[in-house]
């Protein structure tokens, strides 16, 4: 029998493997998400949005350069230092707020901190997922968006291919993702997939 960690290998995994890692490397300044996100993102927006990140990297220059103001929460010192200076020689540094946390607990309580209907937009693709989602709901104004990446990991769908998803009989990874569910449930949203990961727009009422 085929061991488990290698059941996602068929020719159809490989190839969609192949086209993440070709548009990774032409579009090098892109985030990693999925290319149809990004292209809906670069729509939906708009010049004087305030957006909140929970994990930087490609994304923090990318979105910044597209809104007003940028809070952006990191939790790895060295993933810290190489974006931050990425922001400088971008000369975003007065766009982006760049936080550091190291712990977990101080991390998802920036979250918090914002005022309620206040927020644009919002990416969640750091640690604390579930934590930093499920509280960012009611911080997201009416019209704004909250993405989140890998979300096939997170919360059931039983039409992806990507590895490692939750199916309908795996339910969500945790009750807080099971609480975020039940909130957004009547939110329109758009799940995109490009077999290898899924990122999820939701869209507040």
């Amino acid at each position: 029998m085929m061991n488990r960690r290698f059941n996602h290998l068929t020719p159809q995994y490989i190839r969609d493997r192949l086209f993440v890692w070709c548009y990774e490397v032409i579009n090098p300044e892109q985030p990693w998400l999925t290319s149809r996100s990004i292209w809906l993102l670069n729509e939906l927006i708009k010049r004087d949005d305030i957006g909140v990140e929970f994990g930087s990297g490609r994304s923090t220059l990318w979105l910044a350069k597209r809104m007003r103001h940028l809070t952006s929460v990191e939790s790895d010192s060295v993933w810290y230092e190489k974006v931050r200076s990425l922001i400088h020689s971008a000369g975003l540094s007065s766009v982006v707020d760049y936080r550091k946390y190291d712990n977990e607990s101080e991390y998802a309580r920036q979250a918090t901190l914002f005022t309620d209907n206040s927020i644009d937009f919002c990416l969640i693709d750091g640690v604390a997922r579930d934590q930093c989602a499920l509280t960012m709901l009611s911080k997201i104004k009416s019209g704004g968006i909250i993405v989140v990446d890998n979300i096939n990991w997170y919360l059931p769908n039983d039409h992806t291919r990507s590895p490692d998803s939750k199916r309908s009989r795996d339910g969500a990874a945790s009750d807080i993702w099971a609480a975020f569910a039940k909130e957004v449930s009547v939110w329109r949203h758009i799940w995109t997939s490009n077999g290898v990961f899924d990122t999820c727009i939701w869209f507040k009422p």
